[in-house]
């Protein structure tokens, strides 16, 4: 003859399995929400990353447009703070690199404008090809990880007008 399980019993095991869905369900909640905030760190390092890109070839494009307007051969000076000067008809446009920022200033007595900030390095120097002298603005952008994959390297090269051979 069986016995009936006695009413305590059966609590006694549902009380048990709730637990353990309880347990269960932290531990996927817990799981789901490191995986949800690393891929939002993610998508927020990349977005920056994206935006740092479209800075840096936008700074690019307004330097290779600066150059293509000189006048006479750009001046490459300064070792602490790089400069170049670029001799334009309207006047002088100074590239500095300065504070980790390339800055730009359109005429003498003009304040300097920050054209691309988080800057590690940024350089020009001239290439003479045969009857042109090519420039190049070389940019590296500072990292937020210090083991990064990729440098955040950039080369620009551009050329004056005829007119501006040295």
């Amino acid at each position: 003859m069986k016995t009936q399980p006695q009413l305590n019993d059966r609590r006694g095991i549902m009380l048990v399995e709730c637990l353990i869905y309880l347990a269960v369900t932290t531990v996927l909640v817990g799981l789901g929400m490191a995986l949800f905030i690393r891929c939002q760190s993610a998508a927020s390092n990349l977005s920056r990353n994206a935006d740092d890109i479209a800075a840096a070839l936008q700074a690019g494009e307004r330097w290779r447009a600066d150059l293509r307007l000189a006048t006479a051969s750009p001046v490459c000076a300064g070792t602490d703070a790089p400069e170049l000067t670029i001799p334009q008809a309207g006047g002088m446009v100074i590239y500095r690199f300065a504070d980790d920022a390339v800055w730009r200033r359109a005429e003498s007595d003009a304040t300097w404008t920050r054209l691309l900030e988080r800057v590690k390095h940024a350089g020009w120097n001239s290439d003479p090809r045969g009857p042109v002298t090519a420039w190049h603005l070389d940019l590296e952008l500072k990292s937020k990880r210090l083991t990064a994959k990729l440098r955040p390297l950039f080369s620009f090269i551009g050329v004056a007008q005829e007119g501006a051979r040295p």
